[in-house]
């Protein structure tokens, strides 16, 4: 899964992606940073993040204009003005004080978000949301910690309100991606994920599929990379 990233950046004659050297406000994690506007140009993005643009997109989509959302490690925020661009409003949250104090700064004439430092899994909302986003998130976990953040999630959505989550699509527990030194379970697939959510009171409706040539987020694709998942709150 992740092979093919890592080829792409082992083949090239720089050094491999350094997210928080590529990205300031990395926060010794992977972030993805750029200050979104209106007029932002893709062609200027690498392809770590034109692929995370794009499932922001693709959950902007998801959005109502009552809605209230909440972007679950949100990292460095730019998705959660996305989000904000149809929600009434939006609730960012992430684990690091100084990406958090940084992106307050970024986006403080935007008055439809706030953000908020906070580990998820101390995470204490109750029937608050119509729309919970979190992309990249649950593979930082354990598998046992993923069923507890599930259920932090579930309790904090509205009756019938509505998770958009991603993950790499079956990625392989090998000495290249534990090197990275970011996540924690692996070979996440769509019998993984339902099984998770049924014990949280979710149930998942869609998968769609994304790789890193077309970045297009699909709802049938050869080559996966990441995995997007609608799940509900029953």
């Amino acid at each position: 899964m992740f092979e093919r990233i890592l080829n792409f950046f082992r083949n090239k004659p720089k050094e491999s992606y350094d997210f928080n050297r590529s990205n300031p406000l990395g926060g010794n994690g992977e972030r993805v940073d750029f200050i979104y506007s209106n007029d932002l140009l893709l062609d200027k993005l690498d392809i770590y993040q034109i692929n995370h643009y794009r499932r922001y997109e693709f959950a902007e989509k998801k959005i109502d204009n009552d809605d209230v959302c909440g972007d679950f490690a949100c990292g460095t925020g730019y998705g959660s003005v996305m989000l904000s661009k149809r929600a009434a409003k939006v609730t960012g949250a992430d684990i690091d004080n100084v990406v958090i104090d940084a992106v307050k700064s970024r986006y403080i004439l935007n008055n439809k978000v706030e953000f908020f430092c906070l580990n998820l899994l101390d995470l204490a909302f109750v029937n608050e949301f119509d729309k919970i986003v979190s992309f990249e998130t649950i593979e930082h976990f354990d598998e046992a910690e993923i069923k507890i953040l599930f259920k932090k999630f579930a309790n904090a959505l509205k009756k019938g309100g509505m998770m958009i989550f991603s993950t790499p699509y079956m990625q392989v527990d090998d000495e290249g991606a534990r090197s990275l030194g970011f996540h924690k379970t692996f070979y996440i697939d769509e019998n993984k994920i339902t099984g998770w959510l049924s014990t949280a009171g979710l149930k998942p409706v869609s998968f769609y599929y994304q790789n890193y040539k077309t970045h297009k987020v699909e709802s049938t694709l050869n080559e996966k990379d990441f995995i997007i998942c609608i799940a509900v709150k029953n």
